[in-house]
């Protein structure tokens, strides 16, 4: 006769963590707990499968429109905007002889800024107001 899981609990407890260093495993297979897991995987990738199917139509008629020349320019255009980063220098401030020449959607460096509040603080500058900037405080 086959231990209860119980038994086997009570045993486990009884033995304490270190009385399974010289415990001997058993034969005895319980493949129910291992077919109830195959089982659950079995339909885990089925429910997965027939979720893909469904949507296999609407992904290829996105794919399909994604790929217009219209729609490609239109992402082109967004990705090529949101790579900009806008010149944050205070042009009046920090370079006023040369307020002018700033390139107000292309930053390419970082400087600080110092703000009475905040004060010294990382601003993104674009490369014509960090030239001017460094004119500036070399000259002064």
């Amino acid at each position: 006769m086959r231990p209860s899981r119980w038994q086997l609990r009570q045993r486990a407890l009884a033995l304490g963590p270190r009385g399974w260093d010289d415990a001997t495993v058993s034969d005895d297979r319980d493949t129910e707990f291992a077919d109830a897991l195959a089982e659950a995987g079995r339909r885990v990738g089925q429910a997965m499968t027939d979720a893909l199917e469904r949507i296999r139509p609407a992904v290829g008629a996105l794919a399909e429109v994604a790929n217009r020349p219209e729609i490609r320019a239109v992402i082109e255009r967004a990705q090529k905007a949101l790579r900009r980063r806008p010149c944050l220098c205070f042009c009046l401030r920090a370079h006023p002889a040369d307020h002018d020449v700033c390139e107000m959607l292309d930053a390419v460096i970082t400087g600080q800024c110092h703000s009475g509040l905040l004060g010294d603080v990382d601003v993104p500058l674009c490369a014509p107001c960090a030239a001017a900037r460094a004119a500036h405080e070399f000259a002064g």
